[in-house]
């Protein structure tokens, strides 16, 4: 049998830009997962934001990778040939009870090193998006944009194919031996491979095949994100994207509004722990939900303007009723020495920071380890 020099499990985006990072210097990588084909799961089931790394927790590895994330985006798509636009965010205070929390964010964004952060009165605001609602202020975070998740999936998936790398699609891992060369891993079927490193980019899926790879005891939660898209003409009613404050004990930033790089309007997303790594079959959350939390910004958003869109499942690394809105990424070798990387609770801003995420592996784990 073959011995690949590198197996990466899990061809979502982050998983895809890896395995680029790696064949592009000479590295022989065989490209792991267990659909029927590319980012099938959180990669092309979000909103597309580009985000400016300004609502990050400063002091996290999950804030530099963002804002280090967002600038190889802006690099990295058009070469690419991907779809990017940087259109600015706006972080909306409705009410003086939401400055303080405005302001923190301001600080955040000066601790993160995020060019261009300012706060706006609402006539500025509203020179920007002229249909917002109540506003008294905002934060603008400039560098914040949009990017076309799927092409980005497709481009980085061509790519891995123009530099000769070995997907195979349809892989459910379901063990792994060490063996004297590195590792041996099989599915169910029998299907099975030999490579001397190996990284684990498996998204929501992450823990289970940590535990398969020798390293046991980590949890990862699903947490259900749901989502609506205007119809019609109100569409054209939102020009960038907006953001307010989640409510205390969120498990994430909170639903926004985005425009998306194709004209379409997003409402979301939720954030519901659940058991399953699927997505349910229908929606679980009420249209109503959703207008209620877009006409709080964008009047005259109803239930008839709106349709649900197929929802995304986060992968979480704190557990429900923690308080906590996200964990840091975990990004190690575990067991130590035994080459295998580990990428748990790499949720959002894991889209933006897939370029980073990659640099920041092939720098710790070189080619020339191998």
């Amino acid at each position: 049998m073959p011995v690949h020099d590198l197996a990466v499990v899990g061809a979502g985006v982050i998983g895809l830009a890896i395995t680029r990072a790696y064949a592009e210097l000479g590295a022989d990588v065989v490209l792991l997962e267990r659909e029927s084909g590319p980012g099938r799961e959180q990669s092309t089931h979000n909103s597309g934001v580009v985000h400016s790394g300004a609502f990050t927790r400063p002091g996290t590895v999950r804030a530099w990778l963002a804002v280090e994330g967002n600038r190889r985006m802006y690099d990295e798509a058009p070469r690419l040939g991907v779809a990017i636009e940087r259109c600015g965010t706006l972080m909306v205070a409705q009410n003086d009870a939401d400055l303080p929390r405005l302001w923190e964010y301001q600080r955040w964004a000066t601790a993160n090193g995020v060019d261009g952060v300012r706060l706006i009165e609402p006539a500025e605001a509203r020179e920007i998006e002229p249909n917002l609602g109540l506003c008294v202020a905002a934060l603008l975070a400039p560098s914040g944009g949009r990017v076309h998740a799927a092409g980005l999936v497709q481009a980085l998936n061509e790519e891995a194919s123009r530099l000769g790398v070995e997907r195979r699609f349809d892989f459910d891992l379901a063990a792994a031996r060490r063996t004297v060369e590195g590792w041996e891993l099989s599915t169910r079927l029998g299907e099975t491979l030999a490579a001397r490193r190996v990284v684990n980019s498996a998204g929501v899926r992450a823990g289970r095949v940590a535990a398969l790879l020798g390293a046991p005891g980590h949890r990862v939660y699903p947490c259900l994100g749901e989502y609506a898209r205007v119809l019609g003409e109100k569409r054209s009613w939102l020009r960038t994207m907006v953001y307010g404050f989640p409510p205390p004990g969120y498990p994430g930033i909170g639903v926004h509004l985005t425009r998306t790089t194709s004209g379409e309007v997003l409402v979301g997303p939720t954030a519901t722990y659940q058991e399953s790594f699927e997505p349910p079959a229908l929606p679980t959350t009420p249209l109503a939900t959703f207008a209620a939390l877009a006409s709080a910004y964008l009047p005259g958003i109803s239930e008839r303007d709106l349709e649900p869109v197929p929802a995304g499942v986060r992968a979480k690394l704190v557990p429900p009723g923690s308080g906590d809105a996200f964990g840091e990424y975990q990004i190690a070798e575990e067991p130590e020495g035994s080459g295998v990387v580990h990428l748990l609770g790499v949720e959002s801003p894991g889209l933006t920071a897939s370029f980073a995420i990659a640099e920041f592996v092939h720098e710790h784990w070189p080619v020339r380890s191998l």
